[in-house]
């Protein structure tokens, strides 16, 4: 016969086993220091002797319910609250050290810590749906205070918790407020662990985040979050506390560059209270940089990849994050950045640059980066000689006339300008850069206008700004006799920046465009006649630019271009900036150049601006007319590539798109309208 609970004033437990006084999780609160758990349940004023006989009846009722449920093989959840309570309600003693002992030695020796572990075991991590894992987390925390719980317990019972709780399903599809609080009995209870067992080497929160760290490597993306934030909340927990020692010399060297790396991702992606416990964490990183950032080129790295991506939120503290990790060990970074990313990136750029700013303002970054420009490794990896890779450590340093002579070396800035490494490169434009603005040295680097436009090939805004300028700079020093060398090459490496996306770009490039064409003499012209044709349709474009001072160049220099062919009517348009009249101009020529002009036109239609999308789309639509009939696969393409238009952001292009789709889809039908017309005239 199965024995019957113990006698209690409570019937209705004795009765159905279920718990009396349930007690819904606590409002939310802060964490910060554990309180020790005490007695919530007596408010009366007794002497001190009955308060001591009050306690122990009350603890022996509980103990009672403890020893009749652990003789129970299946428990309900019910049952499991009424115990996991009951383990609370004993250990929320006094002080007096006898009762304490008392009842650690009750818990001892009936495996509670064990039992509490197999509950949550039991629990499905598929589902929240009742507060069993909240009040097992309780139900530690107050075996701790007792030293209830033997060393070799603490970490099989801190991986059950941590799997009852990061396995969940994603906090959108369980009942949030019992999952906070869970989360926020987890936080209380590690600290209480940490408080409970804390010595002088602190091994306990040592063990604690080397469990933790093992969930933050899982490929489970939900469980490293929730491993992390653990992480995060007992740092500001031990660094508000009286642990003296840095919070990283617990966590195993392996993993702290990972927790850098997550802790920086959260603080882009994830929720506002997640955000500040991140920022937290990072500040802590920040003030410790030389145990915390060990792994140089991983953090680079991750740098790096997040620099690149769309997202700009997270840019700013990337930089800081940057900033001490080149103040702190300047030569691997700087190293780093020229061998381990990538050569020919913009990132990449973006970095060095950065390092740049950072030397400008402090001579050991200065005088470490001129130290690693002469390494005999990197200029073996780059195959230069450190006499060559040693002349750049002068675009660095104040531009004396001595310095700039010194730089001012043809041979060797050639040579530099073929390296495949865009941080090294920008540092040759730089140098090449101080040496155009002076005529004297201009007129030294002339012949390497070419080569300075070649590297153009990178398609990077920053290289390309530099090259603008050099070309401009040499061309307005040297003057038109000496820059006709290189007129006809650099004319045409100067087309595809017209549409550039930078507008200094655009505008320095068409300057200069114009300015070749007026240095070029009668036996150049025959070669150039060919690209200033194809300069026209970019012109015409540009000068519906939305930056004024590019629509403004584009048109000047479609006159010129006009009184380079020596083309009257284009000219007079142009001057008059008659836009319709221009593009009628063009299109007047013959059906040949009227239908390449219009296959020209076509990648404008991707142009970031509006009203360039609106000029190509007219201009289309008027190619349409003069180029004669299309084929039904030349009209398809166009069709295909006006049709992202008739959803455009702007009423006008979408309307002028509209119509010259209608257009193109009237000339399809027109080749079935004129067999049909000749098979009605067929003679009976």
């Amino acid at each position: 016969m199965e024995e019957r609970p113990p006698s209690s004033p409570r019937v209705a437990w004795e009765e159905s086993g279920a718990p009396q006084e349930r007690r819904s999780p606590p409002e939310p609160y802060e964490v910060t220091e554990v309180q020790p758990l005490r007695a919530d349940a007596d408010s009366l004023s007794l002497s001190e002797e009955e308060e001591d006989e009050e306690i122990g009846e009350y603890e022996k009722a509980a103990m009672d319910k403890i020893a009749y449920i652990l003789k129970i093989t299946e428990k309900n959840e019910a049952l499991k609250m009424v115990f996991l309570e009951s383990v609370c309600t004993i250990c929320r003693g006094d002080d007096n050290t006898g009762l304490c002992d008392r009842v650690a030695l009750f818990c001892r020796e009936n495996n509670l810590a064990e039992k509490v572990k197999e509950l949550l075991e039991d629990e499905p991590v598929d589902q929240l749906c009742t507060a069993v894992r909240y009040q097992a987390m309780l139900a530690i925390a107050a075996l701790s205070e007792v030293k209830a719980i033997a060393q070799e317990e603490i970490l099989p019972l801190l991986n059950a918790c941590f799997k009852a709780v990061f396995y969940l399903p994603p906090e959108e599809d369980l009942d949030i407020h019992l999952y906070s609080h869970t989360l926020r009995a987890m936080d209380s209870m590690l600290q209480m662990l940490l408080l409970s067992h804390c010595t002088s080497s602190n091994e306990e929160l040592r063990n604690i985040l080397e469990v933790l760290t093992r969930f933050t490597s899982t490929q489970n993306k939900t469980v490293q979050a929730r491993a992390l934030n653990r992480i995060w909340k007992l740092s500001y927990f031990v660094t508000r506390g009286f642990w003296q020692e840095s919070f990283a010399k617990f966590v195993p060297p392996s993993q702290r560059t990972n927790i850098i790396c997550m802790t920086l991702e959260a603080i882009g992606e994830c929720s506002a209270e997640d955000r500040e416990w991140a920022s937290l964490m990072l500040d802590v990183v920040l003030r410790d940089p030389v145990s915390w950032m060990m792994d140089v080129p991983e953090i680079l790295e991750f740098i790096w990849r997040n620099l690149g991506s769309n997202s700009t939120s997270l840019q700013p503290t990337l930089y800081t994050v940057l900033d001490v990790l080149t103040n702190q060990f300047p030569r691997d970074v700087l190293i780093s950045v020229l061998t381990d990313l990538p050569h020919s990136d913009s990132t990449t750029l973006d970095i060095w640059k950065r390092m740049l700013s950072l030397a400008e303002n402090s001579e050991c970054i200065l005088d470490v980066l001129c130290s690693v420009l002469q390494d005999q490794e990197l200029c073996g990896i780059f195959n230069v000689t450190t006499a060559e890779l040693g002349l750049l450590r002068l675009t660095l340093i104040h531009p004396t006339e001595e310095n700039l002579q010194e730089l001012c070396k043809p041979a060797l800035l050639q040579r530099l300008l073929k390296i495949e490494s865009l941080p090294l490169l920008w540092l040759v434009l730089r140098g090449l850069v101080l040496l155009s603005e002076r005529p004297e040295t201009a007129i030294g680097i002339r012949d390497l206008l070419p080569d300075v436009m070649e590297t153009l090939r990178f398609a990077n805004t920053s290289i390309a700004l530099k090259a603008s300028k050099i070309s401009r700079n040499v061309m307005t020093h040297v003057g038109k006799r000496e820059a006709r060398p290189i007129v006809v090459e650099l004319a045409e490496k100067l087309l595809p920046l017209f549409s550039h996306v930078s507008s200094e770009v655009r505008e320095g490039s068409i300057l200069l465009f114009k300015d070749v064409m007026e240095a070029a003499v009668w036996w150049q012209k025959r070669n150039m006649r060919k690209t200033v044709h194809r300069g026209l349709l970019p012109l015409l474009f540009q000068m519906s630019d939305e930056t004024p001072s590019v629509a403004e160049a584009s048109g000047e220099a479609l006159v010129r271009c006009a009184k380079f062919l020596r083309w009257k009517e284009l000219k007079r348009q142009a001057k008059r900036k008659g836009k319709m009249e221009i593009k009628e101009c063009l299109l007047r020529q013959d059906r040949q150049t009227a239908n390449e002009y219009l296959w020209l036109s076509l990648p404008y239609l991707q142009n970031s601006q509006a009203s360039l999308r609106y000029e190509a789309v007219e201009f289309i639509g008027l190619a349409l007319q003069h180029s004669g009939h299309q084929s039904r696969e030349k009209l398809n393409v166009i069709c295909s590539a006006l049709q992202p238009l008739r959803g455009d952001a702007h009423p006008a292009v979408r309307s002028v798109a509209t119509g010259v789709i209608q257009k193109c889809q009237g000339q399809k039908a027109e080749p079935t309208r004129r067999r049909f017309k000749g098979l009605c005239c067929w003679p009976c």
